[in-house]
């Protein structure tokens, strides 16, 4: 086996990468070059894709990782930073067992620790962390099959009270479709009391992404207003719900959010797309959990694993004193200030 690491500017190498990637069972958008390049040109931090190659120089194994250096937190190296999922994606678990302990060994000097967000065959002496949760629809059921695991009395209720209130939903791939989102992401953002990701992030994220085709954003419209508004992003025939963002005065009127959802569904097996993927959840936030539960599918563990510490944003459960203070100071900050220091703390989060 042969190690080497991969430019995000050599093209040659960067297609082969996510030709590997594309036919990886367990790829997901997160692992594509084109996310990685929104990552670095977003917020500076040194990329670290490492891949390793047989004798033939064919592609047994990529690892995307990225240094990041933090005036609070040092230096530290993350797969992957402001992704649910990262980790190595390899042929076989020897191969993954040699490409974890070749990047260990290269990345641990100088470094405060190692995390690596996804599954590992042989995690060795990385310690695990099993806290987020994860869910992730079938779409290969079929419709029928789909519809009658979804929770009735909320669920398919409140798709009903959408259609009935005249909410639309629409495939908006523009430019005034990311504005529309990343408007409303602000607000749900400063909602939940957390930063919002920077205005460059998703101008990035179209330009790489959506632009060319490797995801879609969808909006719910009402009488001319958008009242949510979801980006999407897709590999390997999976589809992976990335971001929803509401209007949170309009929310309990319209119920936008689950026709929206609904749609994407529909649009998945319409399409043959054969999984969608909900994302992270906390198990702190049982609302969220349930919501996600009440479309049928059941909560799952994704395992993080770290060296030589837990340590790191991820690993701040949101149950403590510290999270639940820092929420309620981020919530009574007036819109403007909070889309300023989000600019200047959100790197920090990563």
């Amino acid at each position: 086996m042969r190690f080497e690491t991969v430019s995000l500017s050599d093209v040659v190498a960067t297609t082969a990468w996510d030709d590997y990637v594309s036919r990886h069972p367990r790829a997901t958008p997160c692992h594509l070059s084109a996310w990685l390049w929104a990552i670095h040109a977003t917020y500076s931090f040194e990329p670290l894709l490492y891949t390793v190659k047989d004798d033939g120089d064919a592609l047994q194994g990529v690892f995307p990782l990225f240094r990041i250096r933090g005036a609070f937190t040092g230096v530290r190296v993350v797969s992957l930073p402001f992704s649910d999922y990262g980790g190595p994606l390899c042929n076989d678990q020897i191969v993954e067992e040699e490409l974890v302990r070749h990047v260990r060994g290269e990345c641990q000097n100088g470094i405060r620790y190692l995390e690596i967000r996804g599954g590992l065959a042989r995690p060795g002496d990385l310690l695990p962390y099993n806290y987020y949760k994860r869910h992730v629809m079938d779409l290969r059921a079929g419709i029928g099959a789909l519809q009658n695991k979804i929770d009735k009395k909320t669920i398919q209720y409140s798709i009903r009270k959408a259609e009935k209130a005249g909410v639309v939903i629409k495939q908006d791939n523009t430019r005034a479709g990311l504005e529309a989102f990343y408007r409303l992401n602000n607000l749900t953002r400063r909602k939940h009391g957390v930063p919002s990701q920077p205005h460059a992030f998703f101008e990035n994220l179209y330009s790489r992404m959506i632009a060319a085709k490797m995801g879609f954003i969808l909006v719910a419209e009402h009488d001319s207003t958008v009242a949510a508004a979801s980006l999407f992003l897709t590999v390997a025939r999976q589809i992976h719900y990335k971001y929803n963002a509401s209007d949170p005065a309009l929310l309990k009127k319209l119920s936008p959010n689950h026709l929206l959802t609904w749609h994407v569904i529909l649009w998945g097996v319409e399409n043959g797309y054969q999984s969608l993927d909900f994302g992270r959840t906390s198990p702190d936030n049982q609302g969220l959990i349930r919501y996600k539960n009440m479309w049928g599918m059941e909560d799952q563990d994704i395992p993080y694993y770290y060296y030589p510490r837990v340590k790191g944003a991820v690993a701040t459960k949101e149950s403590g004193i510290s999270y639940r203070l820092a929420t309620s100071m981020w919530r009574h900050l007036p819109l403007p200030v909070m889309e300023f220091s989000s600019s200047i703390l959100y790197k920090h989060l990563g």
